[in-house]
């Protein structure tokens, strides 16, 4: 076992992955370059563990190949041509850094202040800095005992990254020599910088490619990111006494803002306690330029109180599948006009577009878009739901041309309404029998939603740059109708004998069977390539 005075995270195994054939097994930061091509994905204890991960390693990556000369498409294009990552540039750069990557160094230990103290001279207990253990809530953990009193040194050092990235707000240690400490507390600056985002990632077919389809070399305005955009480990250590209110320079600064000041306590074998404090502090908005993994919303309210537009992350909801959440990401991806009234789509899927306009990625590459993003209740002090989804598509739906995205957004769009109208069914079958609509109505949405996201998927994953879009679009009105009318069906049976004899309500007298004939009509009118016999017969009877 690795003691505290030469745990080198370049060298010791640390990093949780899945290989090709879905074993786990771990990695060191040089070894993990080395195989990324025999790899198929970061894993983690969690999904936002495995996102911190991934952008660190992208910072790595980001400064290795920083001198490479040409366009930014040409560089890309000159890693993507190869077989393995660039490990002789790699290697060579973390090298140069390799005294940063200590976790126990004793001037400038990997992400942490060497000499930082509590203002009350204690030491937190571990569950301080592990997400999935609340604060108050221990009965709700899947830790418990020794698993939080002391932890090994890798699995330390992943949580000393996560800290950084989706550490909660609220009230932390006061630090010795902190400025901002007030009666021995350090006062609420925000989150981790990770945790403000909803955060987006491309995965490809191996931990090679998706390292490479999210290393993005120029912002969304087409321009290079600045040559003094430091990871932490190019900068100076960190200090108790200096949180830096300062703006960040680029991707490989935000991947390791030191959001936090950390140092970890050990007793040679493992890490036994942390003194966690405020670091530097960042507002999340009009960061766009800077921060690519994250869709942008424009808020009305701050821009109209501050009298400049302010762009802030777009942020995942937990009840929400991705695919349901997909408009929000994809819809503005290569609309030229400017941004100061709408949103912005994710720099990461803009990037993609260029690669393809630019014909360095092929269009039919198949790739899965990763959401991960952090919930905060409590004034954001406490963690609360994680999301993590997926979905697959191919790269074509990012093009310039639109088309295909429209075709995938109605799509979305056509499934919203006609799961609305099945939430209407219920409901007038509710009201029929004398009950509430509400509950009635949020079941059969939970039940519609839930059975369309499947042959959503599918569907989408099939989706063609040669593909007839208006056979495509059809197609997927014909499975709407069938997967919605089934539950349909099942709900007009299920209402009952009360149902069919229904009841007046305001006016009109309601039942089974005028709630069935709404619905149908409201079906055809949304899905017309469903219904094209039925148009036929009307027609010839005319």
């Amino acid at each position: 076992m690795a003691t505290s005075s030469d745990f080198d995270l370049l060298e010791e195994h640390w990093i949780p992955v899945l290989d090709r054939h879905g074993r786990a097994r771990q990695e060191s930061v040089r070894s993990l370059f080395r195989n990324a091509h025999e790899l198929s994905t970061l894993a983690g204890e969690l999904p936002t563990q495995a996102f911190a991960m991934l952008r660190l390693l992208l910072a790595v990556l980001r400064r290795s190949v920083i001198d490479r000369p040409g366009s930014s498409a040409k560089v890309w294009e000159g890693l993507w041509s190869q077989p393995f990552l660039p490990t002789a540039e790699i290697d060579a750069y973390l090298t140069t850094h390799a005294a940063r990557f200590r976790l126990f160094d004793q001037q400038a230990p990997f992400f942490q202040v060497a000499d930082l103290r509590a203002v009350n001279g204690k030491v937190s207990s571990l569950d301080r800095m592990i997400a999935d253990v609340p604060n108050g809530e221990k009965y709700f953990t899947t830790r418990a005992g020794a698993a939080v009193e002391l932890l090994e040194f890798g699995e330390a050092a992943r949580w000393l990254v996560h800290a950084h990235a989706f550490d909660p707000s609220g009230i932390k240690t006061g630090a010795v020599g902190d400025p901002r400490v007030k009666a021995g507390k350090g006062y609420p600056i925000g989150l981790g910088w990770a945790g403000n985002l909803g955060g987006v990632f491309l995965e490809g077919a191996t931990l090679r490619e998706t390292l490479l389809l999210n290393l993005v070399l120029r912002d969304i305005n087409a321009e290079r990111f600045a040559a003094d955009d430091l990871p932490a480990w190019e900068r100076p250590p960190g200090r108790a006494d200096v949180g830096r209110a300062r703006r960040p320079t680029g991707p490989a600064d935000l991947c390791t803002w030191q959001s936090r000041r950390i140092r970890l306590v050990h007793n040679n074998t493992h890490v036994t306690g942390a003194v966690l404090c405020n670091g530097d502090p960042l507002e999340p908005f009009n960061q766009h330029l800077l921060e690519p993994m994250t869709a942008w919303r424009l808020s009305p309210t701050q821009t109209k109180k501050v009298g400049h537009t302010r762009h802030y992350p777009l942020t995942h909801n937990p009840s929400k599948a991705l695919w349901r959440g997909l408009t929000g990401l994809i819809e503005q991806v290569g609309v030229s006009a400017g941004i100061a009234e709408r949103a912005i789509a994710p720099g990461l899927l803009e990037w993609v577009s260029h690669l393809l306009e630019e014909g360095v990625l092929e269009p039919t590459h198949q790739v899965r878009l990763h959401a991960v993003g952090m919930e905060y209740i409590n004034n954001q002090s406490v963690v609360g739901d994680i999301v993590d989804d997926t979905i697959g598509f191919r790269a074509a739906l990012l093009a310039a041309d639109p088309a295909l995205r429209y075709a995938a957004i109605h799509a979305a769009q056509t499934a919203e309404q006609a799961v609305t109208a099945l939430g209407s069914l219920a409901g007038n079958l509710a009201i029929a029998t004398g009950g509430e609509a509400a509950g009635h109505k949020e079941r059969a949405y939970e039940r519609g939603y839930f059975a369309l996201e499947t042959p959503y998927r599918r569907w989408l994953a099939d989706l063609r740059p040669d593909a007839g879009l208006t056979a495509c679009g059809e197609r997927w009105q014909r499975v709407v109708d069938e997967v919605i009318t089934s539950i349909g069906r099942g709900l007009v049976d299920s209402a009952g004998e009360p149902a069919w004899v229904g009841r007046e309500v305001k006016g009109t007298y309601i039942d089974a069977s005028l709630a069935r004939i709404w619905f149908h009509a409201r079906l055809r009118k949304l899905l017309p390539a469903a219904y094209i016999e039925d148009n036929h017969e009307k027609g010839s009877a005319a």
